[in-house]
């Protein structure tokens, strides 16, 4: 697997990025938090609940992605056919809730092959 690091580093770095992870589907992954409030095991914490509710679902969830709305905040979560999984905590009303669509999207078509 390639470093996933370099991507969330160069990607997830919009003002208001609170947390974020990224997990291949061997369950191995990287995680950032900018804020000290959301310390990275909020966010293994959130992607391992998702990964029990898709293990239950059988086939890959639908949506690509969603997304809870909270009063300062939001959660996005990520799901690829390939496995890769990506987990998001924002803050409303921010550079990095404005690009939630948009780093989607990449996300989507980012490579992390061997």
């Amino acid at each position: 697997m390639n470093d996933p690091l370099p991507w969330l580093t160069e990607h997830v770095s919009q003002p208001g990025t609170l947390v974020c992870a990224l997990r291949g589907p061997d369950g191995n992954g990287a995680s950032h938090s900018a804020d000290p409030t959301c310390p990275p095991a909020t966010i293994e914490s959130i992607l391992a609940n998702f990964d029990t509710l898709a293990a239950t679902a059988g086939e890959p969830i639908a949506p690509q992605w969603s997304t809870w709305a909270f009063k300062h905040g939001q959660i996005r979560l990520i799901e690829r056919p390939d496995g890769w999984r990506l987990a998001l905590v924002v803050r409303n009303e921010s550079a990095a809730a404005t690009a939630l669509d948009s780093l989607s999207r990449k996300f989507l078509t980012a490579s992390f092959g061997d």
